[in-house]
């Protein structure tokens, strides 16, 4: 069966930093004929709450997800859960993450400052003009306000970074090797609180997009798949090597295999359902619904 038939497992809605709804969300995935989805909202399970009569828009199976932000040996990086009790997740996450707002506030300031200190040019009044309608990350705006300056190119370290803010932020902002690196332990649980939780709310624990860390992957790979249920092993930017990688792992411990999109809708390329190499499908994602 081909892949893009078949599911997706991380796909984000607008009750996070996606731009659907979960109706719209549901009807695309109906499209793209997929059989099982779960839309993995960052730090929240809202959408749980709201689907209603979801065979109206989506014949298949959904999986409760989320995708949750964790602090490990001075990394930002994000673990999926999945198939949780939602009443409980929500119950757990009350106080495990401060508000939003807040949080995006503190980073602009943070990054602001160190962008600052690193001799950066910025225009008068950044903190205050942040418009959270606009920009629904504070160093999204942060970004594209540096890049207003063409002389503060000469400072970012290599050229992806400097075009996407994306990249800019695992490559720079979340690592610790980084001039630009951002401490946040303070802000964003540990993330064997993080793996504690999914636990405690029946949930499945996955490591998603591990590549995304680049020189910092074998560090997390290693370290944290002892923790794991399983590994997100596709993934839109994966190269076959690297999924035959993580294939091959889960094989030798007995772990998960999963895949998805990370769709975003409007605010990022890519579709539903896209989600790697269907040449090189395997998976044994039932065993999430056990």
């Amino acid at each position: 069966m081909d892949i893009l038939q078949t599911f997706d497992l991380h796909i984000h809605s607008n009750n996070s930093d996606g731009a659907d709804s979960w109706q719209t969300i549901l009807q695309s995935a109906e499209a793209a004929n997929l059989k099982c989805i779960s839309i993995t909202d960052h730090d929240n399970c809202e959408v749980y709450f709201q689907i209603d009569d979801s065979k109206k828009y989506f014949s298949g199976k959904i999986i409760t997800g989320i995708e949750m932000q964790a602090y490990f040996k001075g990394l930002s990086i994000e673990i999926l859960g999945y198939n949780f009790d939602i009443e409980k997740m929500q119950q757990y996450l009350q106080g495990l993450y401060l508000p939003f707002p807040k949080v995006n506030m503190m980073e602009l300031e943070r990054l602001h400052a160190k962008c600052v200190a690193l001799g950066m040019t910025f225009a008068p009044n950044i903190i205050q003009r942040y418009n959270s309608k606009i920009h629904y990350y504070a160093t999204d705006y942060l970004h594209e306000e540096m890049r207003k300056f063409p002389q503060n190119k000469r400072l970012i370290p290599d050229a992806e970074s400097w075009e996407h803010e994306n990249i800019f932020f695992k490559r720079h902002t979340s690592n610790p090797n980084s001039p630009f690196y951002v401490d946040e332990s303070d802000i964003v649980p540990a993330a064997n609180k993080v793996i504690e939780i999914i636990r405690k709310a029946g949930g499945k624990v996955i490591l998603p997009h591990v590549y995304q860390y680049e020189e910092n992957t074998e560090l997390v790979l290693s370290t944290l798949i002892e923790s794991m249920d399983g590994l997100e092993c596709f993934y839109p930017s994966f190269t076959d090597t690297q999924t035959k990688h993580l294939l091959d792992l889960c094989e030798k411990r007995n772990l998960m295999i999963t895949g998805g999109s990370d769709y975003h809708g409007g605010k990022r390329p890519g579709k539903i359902g896209e989600i790697g190499n269907s040449a090189l499908y395997r998976t044994n994602i039932n065993d999430i619904l056990k």
